[in-house]
């Protein structure tokens, strides 16, 4: 329980920090079916949460790795994912492009670093049209 205090777990995670701890497999699911008995550890509610806080700031691609890796199931990021729309990714592009451009107009920009820019936000995990669409309403 005191885990839970602490900030929200997936099912996966709290197992994982249990067994880490030192406790027996055993001891480790009924301790699951406990918590989640009384609905302190839901996937949904974790991915729902997850995704609202952090949908300005990263892209699809690698919301879904983070939660892929904090062990939500495909299908629940599936779900979670419907109400994702192109204009949350152009507003999390828009934030990245902010932080890459390091206060520089892109304008001002050359050729080089335009292309060094839309490779790192590609590697981020941005399609190119969203990349487009946010460079094209910073310029403007």
């Amino acid at each position: 329980m005191s885990l839970l205090l602490a900030q929200e777990r997936t099912e996966r995670d709290l197992a994982d920090r249990l067994t880490r701890a030192g406790f027996s497999d055993e001891a480790v699911s009924y301790a699951i079916a406990y918590v989640k008995g009384f609905g302190y550890v839901d996937d949904l509610r974790f991915a729902e949460n997850y995704l609202e806080f952090r949908k300005g700031r990263y892209s699809r691609k690698e919301l879904r790795y983070k939660m892929m890796g904090k062990g939500v199931p495909e299908e629940i990021i599936r779900e979670v994912f419907q109400g994702y729309g192109e204009e949350d990714e152009l507003a999390a592009a828009v934030h990245q492009l902010e932080k890459g451009r390091k206060g520089r107009n892109l304008e001002e920009m050359d050729k080089r670093e335009r292309d060094k820019l839309v490779a790192h936000m590609a590697r981020k995990g941005y399609p190119l049209p969203i990349i487009r669409r946010a460079m094209q309403e910073m310029a403007e």
